[in-house]
């Protein structure tokens, strides 16, 4: 049987971005609450250090008034993960600084017969830890900064460079591969 630190997880969590910076085409504005999930998995490289996939869905708009429609999109992220796996008679833990980096897809919620799609990339910080309530089963939280760059171009859509800057809280389930 491999010992804590050398396991593999997949982490299921809710995702929280309060209230940021949103630039479009370079007018600065007010970004309301954004909300979605994420599921990733992890592989141990090394004791201290994991590498694996997530994917994170969210839904955003400007903070104005009257109230925008809401936004999409979806990263698709390799996250870097930097951790001390901390083992007890009862209980493991883990605390970790990690860096999701990759791609967003993301569709724009303003209206009209098609979706308008735009690409780009995203990247962030997250600090967090873990608690395993049993050997296969525990509960996460992380918080941190995330960033995301985005392109809409053609179609009924006028050209739109889109960026999109908040703190965010992660928190979830954690399951033992």
């Amino acid at each position: 049987m491999k010992e804590f630190d050398e396991r593999s997880h997949t982490l299921l969590g809710f995702h929280l971005g309060f209230p940021g910076s949103l630039d479009t085409d370079g007018r600065a504005r007010d970004l309301d609450t954004t909300l979605g999930f994420n599921l990733r998995a992890d592989q141990p490289v090394a004791k201290y250090v994991l590498l694996g996939p997530m994917v994170q869905l969210g839904s955003w708009r400007p903070d104005v008034s009257p109230e925008a429609s809401h936004n999409y999109f979806i990263d698709l992220d390799f996250v870097l993960r930097f951790r001390a796996p901390i083992t007890t008679s009862n209980l493991n833990y883990q605390l970790w600084v990690g860096m999701p980096v990759g791609l967003t897809v993301d569709i724009l919620g303003d209206g009209g017969p098609d979706a308008h799609v735009g690409l780009g990339w995203n990247i962030g910080v997250l600090f967090g830890g873990a608690v395993h309530l049993t050997p296969k089963f525990g509960l996460f939280a992380e918080g941190g900064w995330l960033q995301h760059r985005f392109s809409h171009s053609g179609g009924e859509v006028q050209d739109r460079d889109i960026a999109l800057q908040q703190w965010v809280l992660n928190l979830g389930i954690i399951v033992r591969n």
